[in-house]
């Protein structure tokens, strides 16, 4: 297990890609009220996972500290991040203008449902770190006999 969490990160924004793919086909995100918010949890968890595997496991920086505290710090600021983006992407295609009553509701939920499945990844992706250091641990002791 060389990159953890490059297979995990993969197959979310896959799953995200063709749930969205559907639901533009289909129109679910108009006709099924909760499929914008289970496709925001998954994105949420997609990106927060992206987040979590480039600055722990793909070398391009050395943290020292890889507990809990910054797993959910670099979890969250990414999520935020890439949610302010994305929120911004949408006004910018006139979503406000067209859903003008319920933009500010929808808009607060997508924010929510994004950060709940940056945080539910990010408790994966720290149970993850927490098994490698048990492995690596257990690793080193039996070097050591």
């Amino acid at each position: 297990m060389k990159k953890p969490l490059f297979i995990e990160t993969f197959a979310l924004f896959f799953l995200v890609g063709a749930l969205d793919r559907v639901a533009n086909t289909f129109n679910l995100y108009w006709s099924v009220s909760e499929f914008d918010s289970i496709v925001h949890f998954l994105g949420g968890g997609a990106v927060s996972l992206f987040f979590l595997w480039f600055y722990f496991y793909s070398g391009v920086f050395s943290p020292q500290k890889r507990d809990l505290r910054y797993f959910i710090i670099v979890s969250l600021l990414g999520t935020i991040f890439v949610s302010t983006l994305w929120e911004i992407y949408e006004l910018m295609l006139g979503e406000a203008r067209t859903y003008r009553e319920t933009y500010a509701f929808d808009t607060t939920l997508d924010f929510v449902m994004d950060l709940l499945g940056a945080m539910a990844v990010c408790l994966y992706g720290y149970l993850k770190e927490l098994k490698l250091k048990t492995l690596n641990l257990k690793f080193k002791l039996n070097e050591n006999e």
